[in-house]
């Protein structure tokens, strides 16, 4: 068996894992646009943290962009390019009408990196979902989605690691002599 890189492994198992598809995943170009757009959502409220950038980038590099394109990635700022116009409804394009959904759940959790959504970044990404031609009802089930899964989340968490999982690795460092 020929040996594969970390990469080749990783990212076919994060879309098996995550949307149960087993084919190919989109080009490495496809998902930089999509990184790109996905910071313009973050940073819809005008901040962009580096907790929320340095999200961005790791999502992107699980689901296969490339090393140059992550460097991209890194320096990008927010709202230099019309990033999220594949997206709009008007465009017609199979961006928008596959991906559009996504895009708008991932700004949710991408603006979260840096610890809570903030009213202020929900209402930036509602107003940026308007723009794109989302339905604010189509708008409210995605937020109400990304509310209980966030919660759900926090509840494995807590159950699997009571203690919290910093101090099970702290634990097992010692053990180990670490």
């Amino acid at each position: 068996m020929p040996k594969q890189s970390s990469d080749q492994l990783i990212t076919p198992w994060i879309y098996q894992d995550y949307f149960q598809y087993k084919d190919r995943p989109p080009k490495a170009s496809v998902t930089s646009k999509y990184a790109k757009a996905l910071l313009d959502v973050a940073g819809a409220d005008g901040v962009l943290t580096n907790a929320e950038r340095k999200w961005v980038v790791g999502y992107a590099a699980i689901r296969g962009a490339s090393h140059d394109d992550l460097e991209v990635l890194k320096k990008y700022e927010i709202g230099s390019e019309d990033s999220t116009a594949i997206y709009n409804n008007d465009s017609k394009l199979k961006s928008a009408e596959h991906f559009q959904a996504e895009l708008i759940y991932d700004g949710f959790r991408a603006a979260a990196a840096d610890g809570t959504l903030k009213t202020r970044e929900i209402d930036a990404i509602s107003a940026l979902a308007q723009k794109l031609g989302m339905s604010d009802e189509k708008f409210q089930e995605i937020l109400t989605l990304y509310k209980e899964e966030e919660e759900h989340r926090q509840k494995r968490i807590e159950l699997l690691f009571p203690k919290g999982y910093a101090d099970a690795i702290k634990a097992i460092d010692k053990h180990y002599g670490r």
